[in-house]
């Protein structure tokens, strides 16, 4: 007689689409939270600089440039956590109404609307990734070559991984009208008035 420990039974479908769910929703807070401190940086920053070219006169190189540069990454960052949150600009008086009084018809609207949000995520992701292949590659730069240079590629980088992230974000909640939509049929496979 052996005392082999016993099978674990197989974790179903949905059991792995929860944890996954679980640890994508881990990535979008990482990248809100990178944002977020990103945000503290460029503050402290612009604080520093104010500074030094007020009592010094003698202004840091580079800040206005790490500043513009560094919107473009913040949005990107946070993009997909503000769509998670319900903060992503959309026409709410319109559908926030139809899902409180017409529900399904709020979520077909929903639907489409994130459905939209995919493709063009996809869209983004799919022409900025060779953008972002050609700046590591030549290895090129934003500012004046002897005063401050900063590499593009890092910037190219956080659009095409937001992109990618805010495109799953979108699709997640795709799925979810669509539960929605698929629950609401009735046994006949008819929507109910």
């Amino acid at each position: 007689m052996t005392d082999e420990p016993a099978p674990r039974p197989a974790a179903s479908p949905a059991a792995w689409g929860r944890r996954l769910g679980r640890w994508f929703d881990v990535v979008v807070t990482t990248l809100n939270t990178l944002g977020t401190a990103w945000i503290f940086v460029m503050m402290m920053l612009i604080v520093i600089e104010v500074g030094m070219r007020a009592v010094f006169n003698s202004p840091v190189r580079g800040v206005p440039l790490i500043i513009t540069m560094s919107i473009v990454a913040v949005v990107f960052l946070q993009l997909a956590d503000a769509l998670r949150a319900g903060r992503l600009t959309r026409s709410d008086v319109l559908i926030g109404k139809l899902l409180n009084t017409r529900p399904v018809l709020g979520h077909w609207m929903q639907a489409v609307f994130h459905f939209a949000g995919v493709v063009l995520m996809v869209v983004l992701v799919r022409f900025s990734t060779p953008l972002l292949e050609k700046a590591w590659r030549l290895n090129t730069y934003d500012g004046t070559e002897g005063d401050f240079t900063f590499p593009e590629w890092p910037i190219k980088a956080v659009v095409v991984v937001g992109a990618g992230v805010c495109a799953i974000q979108f699709l997640r909640l795709f799925i979810a009208d669509l539960r929605f939509l698929v629950s609401q049929r009735g046994p006949s496979g008819e929507t109910p008035a």
